[in-house]
């Protein structure tokens, strides 16, 4: 259980650093959509009329009347701030800021430059206006907080203008009728050559007499109704301005607008780092459906967990020269380093049973399973294997391309000999340890010729006489004699190019083996390019020392 954790969380580990090495195969191009993106974005940016923006803030103070801590005059004040928020961008205002200013332009089209905020938890208002010219965006703001607080000063006049007026006018009346009466009786009683006392008031100044005439004292009687209509009035008339003062609302400028220095849009720097993240962000989805869309097998991580194969070896790219197998040419590369891990994995792979008839194969043409075959066959004759590569593909030979021979006789000849006898047909190579058989001549009925009796009697007998025989057969999705030599063999070892060998294909191949009961040994991952970071990381990891492939082969000696 501990173990399979251990298995679990290492492939988690490989698979995120596959896919680190996926975006660093991919850097060029997240790179290149970063920067075309943020040069478009700053091309754009730099081409944009600048727009500036500026406040102006405004105190809305209650009315006496409902100056309260209560919660009825907190939410009057709070429903009158909101009323002036909205009156702030009606007709009237947005109309008398035009004209003040002389701006080219109308109402509707001065609006959706302005915004009117109230700012939480206070009476303020806060006018934004929005305008590509600095100056006349303040003048805007200060206009507007000019012509908004005149506005609301003569609607709270109108409410008592009418009556206001009228009471002052009728005082007006009557302070000249308290006059005339006054002049009238003084006038009286020089006519009646009465003395007048002149006595002082807090009214107003009275001449007081005693009267002597029926009109004398008419005018008096109508002087002192006078009197008293005339307080009653300048009472009224005091009552009525109290209760204007009382209910009427004061605004005050609070913050006066300043002109702008720097444009809010457009903000050219953050535009454009915006735009290169954004680039970036899209190349790697590009990336990911990329890889998403690619049905190729890219890693070893792909064959162990989509179909449970061990991954026996590894072969980097590397020239290939006909007549020669790079084992003959360079020994000691690091490409044939990685063969003879391969031959150490298949030896590890017989530790149970013996394995000494393998069929090297492919899904289809193209992947190098001709190169895998040689070289393998090789390194096995190296290691004092005495070893037979045969050349099973009938219809499409190489191997004696490969090794620089004559394939006038082969493996097709045996078929119209008697017995077992290899003269001419196995040839030797530079290792004494390693003999070949081609193809030979062409044979109408490659199928039959693989599958039958005479086949597995001469590969019995070659398997008595050597170590190892490895048979290079055709690809298994092209002709079926692959499938059809399948339950001759030991073991077959499937040959997948990364990038190219496409998972369905690979299930399909897998599918047709072990339908016949084939026993696939492993999966050979060839033509990996240790360069690119797209491979490289798998090649780097499972021939490294610390690797979890070695740690396997450590575990089975050890056993």
């Amino acid at each position: 259980m501990v173990e399979n954790e251990q298995v679990e969380n290492f492939s988690s580990i490989n698979e995120l650093k596959g896919y680190l090495y996926l975006f660093l195969s991919w850097s060029w191009l997240i790179v290149l959509f970063g920067l075309l993106s943020g040069g478009i974005a700053y091309y754009t940016s730099s081409q944009t009329t600048p727009v500036y923006q500026t406040s102006t803030r405004l105190l809305v103070s209650d009315p006496p009347a409902i100056q309260s801590l209560n919660y009825s005059g907190i939410v009057n004040g709070a429903s009158l701030t909101t009323t002036y928020s909205k009156m702030l961008v009606d007709r009237p205002v947005l109309q008398g800021v035009i004209e003040q200013l002389n701006l080219p332009m109308t109402s509707d089209e001065l609006k959706p430059l302005i915004t009117v905020d109230i700012i939480s938890g206070t009476q303020l208002l806060s006018i934004t206006v929005e305008n590509t010219n600095p100056i006349q965006a303040a003048d805007i703001a200060n206009t507007m907080a000019d012509v908004f607080t005149q506005r609301v000063r003569d609607l709270q006049a109108q409410r008592y203008s009418s009556t206001r007026d009228g009471l002052a006018q009728r005082v007006s009346d009557m302070e000249k009728k308290v006059s005339d009466t006054s002049n009238a009786i003084i006038a009286e009683k020089q006519a009646l050559g009465i003395p007048l006392i002149i006595t002082p008031s807090p009214n107003g100044t009275i001449v007081q007499t005693v009267p002597e005439s029926p009109l004398l004292i008419q005018l008096e009687s109508r002087l002192t109704e006078y009197q008293r209509l005339y307080s009653e009035l300048v009472t009224n008339y005091e009552q009525v301005r109290l209760a204007e003062a009382q209910t009427s609302t004061n605004i005050f400028v609070a913050e006066t607008a300043s002109v702008p220095r720097t444009p809010i849009s457009p903000n050219t720097g953050r535009t454009t780092l915006l735009a290169m993240v954004v680039g970036a962000m899209a190349a790697a989805g590009l990336v990911f459906a990329i890889e998403y869309l690619d049905d190729s097998i890219k890693n070893p991580e792909d064959i162990r967990r989509k179909f449970n194969l061990p991954v026996l070896g590894m072969i980097s790219h590397h020239d290939i020269e006909q007549g020669k197998p790079i084992s003959f040419r360079e020994p000691r590369s690091p490409v044939v380093e990685a063969f003879r891990t391969l031959r150490t994995n298949i030896t590890f792979a017989g530790v149970d049973t013996p394995i000494k008839r393998i069929i090297i194969t492919s899904s289809v043409p193209q992947e190098g399973k001709t190169t895998i075959a040689s070289n393998l066959a090789a390194v096995l004759a190296q290691g004092d294997k005495k070893v037979v590569l045969i050349d099973g593909d009938l219809r499409r030979p190489s191997i004696h391309s490969q090794f620089s021979l004559s394939n006038r006789l082969g493996l097709t000849n045996l078929f119209v000999r008697q017995g077992n006898s290899l003269t001419g047909i196995l040839q030797p190579s530079e290792y004494p340890l390693l003999s070949i058989i081609t193809s030979g001549g062409s044979a109408p009925n490659p199928s039959e010729l693989l599958t039958s009796k005479r086949m597995n009697q001469f590969l019995d007998y070659l398997c008595q006489e050597n170590d190892i025989v490895i048979i290079d057969t055709p690809p298994v999705l092209t002709v079926t004699d692959a499938a059809a030599l399948a339950s001759s063999v030991d073991g077959i070892i499937l040959v997948v190019k990364p990038g190219v060998t496409k998972i369905s294909t690979f299930a399909q191949t897998l599918e047709q083996l072990r339908t016949v009961g084939a026993h696939i040994l492993g999966v050979v991952l060839n033509d990996v390019k240790p360069s690119s970071r797209k491979y490289g990381y798998y090649y780097s990891h499972y021939y490294s020392k610390d690797s979890d492939y070695y740690r396997k082969d450590d575990e089975r000696l050890t056993k």
